[in-house]
């Protein structure tokens, strides 16, 4: 009972016990840029999609990315998608581009990063907004679910590949996949 008691009062002293401070890291001297940037800064974004069940697949859109809690490592996106769809004026017959577009708004979750990499999961929700035939606008909302993977290549670019889940309803996840460059706004050269 005795080495018991004697075992039990050491653990609890070594749980006691402080662990010495780490070093804080030098501070960055003047001009110096600290890369890789994480967490991210504040970022814009352009990229190309792939969508096999869209008509058509392939499009476009804008995003920007930015820190909510950086420390926290939980940041916000905005993204715009820019969908040209094929359509025929009822009237004249004649063929044209129409534009449907959505407007998203998204929170994710940074749950890796090494060295250039950082990978993050998370949702995201929003309008969309297409031509209705003859004329007027069809209102609908978007939801999905985002994985993505972002590599720093420079201080100021980095490439950005989010893959959205989007539910089809009877059938199953649809993964729409997006690539493109995401441009640092801190570390843009500054105006002379």
């Amino acid at each position: 009972m005795r080495t018991l008691t004697i075992t039990i009062l050491l653990a609890l002293a070594a749980f006691g016990q402080t662990p010495s401070a780490p070093t804080p890291p030098a501070a960055p001297t003047a001009g110096t840029v600290n890369f890789p940037a994480i967490p991210m800064p504040v970022a814009v974004s352009a990229f190309g999609e792939f969508n096999q069940l869209g008509s058509p697949r392939f499009t476009m859109g804008i995003a920007a990315i930015y820190p909510v809690a950086g420390e926290a490592g939980v940041y916000g996106t905005t993204t715009a998608d820019i969908l040209p769809k094929l359509a025929t004026d009822p009237t004249t017959g004649r063929k044209f581009y129409a534009i449907s577009s959505s407007v998203r708004q998204g929170f994710h979750k940074d749950l890796l990063d090494t060295g250039h990499a950082s990978f993050l999961i998370g949702a995201d929700v929003g309008p969309t907004f297409a031509q209705a035939q003859p004329s007027g606008i069809n209102v609908n909302f978007s939801s999905s679910f985002v994985a993505t993977a972002v590599y720093q290549v420079t201080p100021v670019f980095s490439f950005i590949v989010p893959i959205r889940m989007l539910y089809v309803t009877g059938i199953g996840w649809n993964p729409v996949a997006e690539a493109g460059v995401l441009i640092n706004l801190k570390n843009l050269p500054k105006r002379k």
